[in-house]
């Protein structure tokens, strides 16, 4: 019985230390205020504008990050590092993925959604 207790207590602990250093992503809708990135989704009230730029950046899992391949919304930023940014128009969501590819063979996935309103 002992056995199992610490068996399980391995495996417990080693599934919450992945889910601690999973790969994450963060945003902002650049305004005139000062913008701060929030996890995996990120909104503004821009007034009287029909255009805005998001801003993205990915957080590795703690290994060494060698590149970044971003794709959906984000996909104009091909492999352009750790951030991307891009034009987005008001009432849609934008939602930015990337495959973070890390020095030592392994890969993630993250994510983040961007979209703002103009105050109408």
């Amino acid at each position: 019985m002992k056995k199992v207790l610490t068996i399980a207590t391995l495996l417990a602990a080693s599934v919450f230390s992945v889910q601690a250093n999973a790969s994450s992503m963060e945003c902002y809708v650049d305004t005139q205020a000062y913008d701060q990135y929030t996890p995996n989704h990120c909104m503004a009230l821009i007034y009287g504008q029909n255009k805005a730029t998001a801003v993205f950046r990915v957080i590795g899992n703690g290994s060494e990050i060698d590149s970044v391949i971003w794709s959906n919304a984000a996909k104009s930023c091909g492999t352009s590092g750790t951030s991307c940014s891009f034009e987005i128009r008001s009432f849609r969501a934008y939602k930015a993925e990337a495959t973070i590819l890390y020095t030592n063979g392994s890969w993630s996935k993250a994510s983040a959604t961007a979209s703002f309103e103009d105050g109408r």
